[in-house]
């Protein structure tokens, strides 16, 4: 390997020569590459900041006629003398060979069959394939550089590249008549390297290697995470909903028909502020500190009023809705600034935001998931909802939101009014209660084999500490939601060697595309500290074992800037975490989730072997 890598930076050498200078491209050794004329198509791709990359590509009887005529080609293209290609700290150049062909059943193809012949694994394998008397190829790193990572996706994008986009505008249609068309396909794979500066880096997935791993690593990019979070704040105080580095747009995809282009999370928001006041928690960053109360600030604009037993009570609207989960997080978010300040500047909003969430507890427990729904009731409160308005506005995530930040309140607070304080405890444990025991049978339907319930585990984590409510059937949940995740974790054992980096991530299925979720590892983090309250030593082992297979895989999540060689803007991105392994787009609680998980996971790292 260490041979091959030395002929690649020599080829690279020599391209960059020959583009740069107008020298004749020569090949003296090759005897470490795996040449075969029949299959081994050449692609050399220039990547440059604020430009668009340019690419070719060639197969000839040799590798050295193969990278002649590319470099022939580059040269000819009209944007070619756009890139400083003789500048390494500019110009990127991208060099990578098909090694590997192999039949491809493209009515059969799939991202979720493991040990499929017909499996697409995005960034790994790519596809040949023939239309119209004209070869083309999707290399493997198109699957990284192109933001793909789905059938659908691989699919679409040929279509436009062929032209049978032009025959339908939906997406769906195009998919079935890239299965359906007279093209003949195979599977190709690949080796990849780019160059940084001097050095040239192998790709895998299209992300260079090394993905180095250890207690410092995960501190330098939880803290640069929080740094992009800082820089991507508006003048107002809300942050950067979205970011796409392939298509350099803020336009959040999944939102793209609202009135404003620029969509919003109120939930996500708070769970920002979290994340700073996080980082000031282990750093002592009054930055930070500053940050979180501007976003607070935002937070507040969106409130508005009412009464819960005579007194003042307050929640966000936003969008047109009012969620639990957003006054929730929005609580969890302005306790933790209580936290460290004890500011009582907010006192009103923070007991205004408790007083909203207990008049949300039904008789039985239950915490409804909206106050406001534009599509229930004309858009006014709901206040005595019917079983059916409760079963469609049902969330997993908001009732953990709203006690979590109950818990803390209660925890935390100066001076609570005792009957105020009654009242959080006793709709806190029905809500628990719930949660627990009566959420399981009245929505069983709803329940997904790969829990997703990381706030509700979070705060049972604080409520376990209160008097009465150290309840076993707490406990076990926390701990079987988590056994459960594991058993929905690809480890090495259940990975094949084309998809290594799946460890320490999740599935629903197995087979499908991995979930690197650092929102669930905040709920297995939460399950590690209350293994350690508990002092159940071998649990909190068993826990800890695990979340650094998912702290490893998150890594490669992590924009940096090796990784971000294919962004028209590699700066926008730098330091945040993204959504896929292949995936590009950002979004703030993708950065957000991982900055958590990772600020929680550090103080505990101490006397952990955490690169084994």
């Amino acid at each position: 390997m260490e041979k091959q890598i030395e002929d690649i930076k020599n080829i690279i050498f020599k391209i960059r020569e020959s583009l740069a200078y107008n020298t004749p491209f020569e090949l003296l050794n090759q005897q470490n590459l795996e040449y075969n004329p029949k299959i081994s198509q050449v692609y050399v791709t220039l990547f440059q900041e604020g430009q668009k990359s340019i690419r070719w590509g060639s197969k000839k009887q040799t590798l050295k006629e193969s990278i002649q005529r590319i470099v022939f080609k580059l040269k000819t293209n009209p944007s070619f003398y756009n890139f400083n290609v003789g500048d390494k700290s500019k110009c990127r150049i991208l060099f990578e060979m098909v090694i590997k062909e192999y039949p491809c059943n493209i009515r059969n193809l799939t991202t979720m069959k493991m040990t499929s012949p017909n499996r697409f694994e995005p960034g790994i394998n790519g596809l040949k394939y023939r239309y119209n008397n004209i070869t083309r190829y999707f290399m493997p790193t198109d699957g990284y550089t192109k933001s793909i990572m789905s059938v659908n996706q691989i699919l679409n994008y040929l279509s436009k590249q062929c032209g049978v986009a032009r025959k339908t505008n939906k997406i769906s249609e195009r998919v079935h008549l890239m299965r359906r068309e007279p093209i003949e396909y195979t599977f190709i794979e690949s080796i990849a390297y780019i160059t940084y500066n001097d050095e040239v880096l192998e790709l895998e997935r299209g992300y260079p290697l090394p993905v180095e791993f250890n207690k410092d690593i995960i501190h330098d990019k939880m803290f640069k995470s929080l740094d992009w979070l800082v820089k991507n704040m508006n003048d107002d105080g809300s942050f950067l909903y979205f970011y796409d580095p392939y298509m350099n747009t803020v336009v959040d995809d999944m939102h793209p028909t609202m009135i404003d282009p620029l969509y919003n999370n109120i939930l996500r928001h708070s769970g920002g502020t979290v994340s700073l006041l996080r980082g000031y928690e282990l750093s002592g960053n009054e930055n930070y500190l500053q940050k979180a109360k501007e976003s607070i600030d935002f937070f507040i604009t969106t409130f508005q009023e009412h009464t819960y037993n005579e007194d003042y009570a307050c929640y966000p609207f936003f969008n047109k809705k009012s969620k639990l989960g957003g006054a929730g997080i929005g609580l969890v978010a302005m306790m933790h600034y209580y936290m460290h300040t004890k500011d009582e500047n907010y006192r009103k909003y923070l007991d205004g935001l408790v007083r909203h969430i207990l008049s949300r507890v039904d008789d039985s427990g239950e915490l409804i998931g909206y106050y406001i729904h534009p599509k229930f009731n004309d858009g006014k409160p709901l206040i005595n909802p019917s079983d059916e308005i409760k079963k469609e506005l049902f969330s997993f995530y908001y009732p953990g939101e709203a006690l979590l930040g109950l818990a803390l309140y209660y925890h935390h607070i100066k001076n609570i009014d005792e009957d105020l304080k009654q009242d959080i405890k006793e709709k806190s444990e029905a809500a628990l209660d719930f949660l627990v025991d009566i959420r399981p049978v009245k929505y069983d339907y709803m329940f997904d084999s790969l829990p997703a319930d990381a706030w509700l585990m979070q705060a049972i984590e604080e409520w376990i500490k209160v008097e009465g409510l150290k309840k076993q059937s707490y406990i076990d949940f926390v701990f079987n939601d988590t056994k459960q995740m594991f058993d929905h974790m690809y480890k090495d054992y259940n990975t094949l060697e084309t998809n290594k980096d799946y460890i320490g991530g999740f599935y629903y299925e197995y087979g499908e595309h991995v979930y690197h979720d650092a929102s669930r590892c905040e709920g297995v983090v939460s399950a590690y500290y209350l293994a350690k309250y508990l002092k159940e030593e071998e649990k909190a082992s068993w826990i800890m074992k695990h979340m650094l297979l998912s702290a490893k895989g998150l890594m490669k999540t992590f924009h940096d800037e090796k990784s971000s060689y294919c962004h028209i803007n590699p700066k926008k991105a730098l330091h945040s975490f993204r959504f896929k392994l292949t995936r590009q787009w950002v979004r703030v609680d993708s950065v957000q989730h991982a900055s958590c998980f990772f600020a929680r996971l550090l103080p505990i790292l101490d006397n952990v072997k955490v690169n084994e």
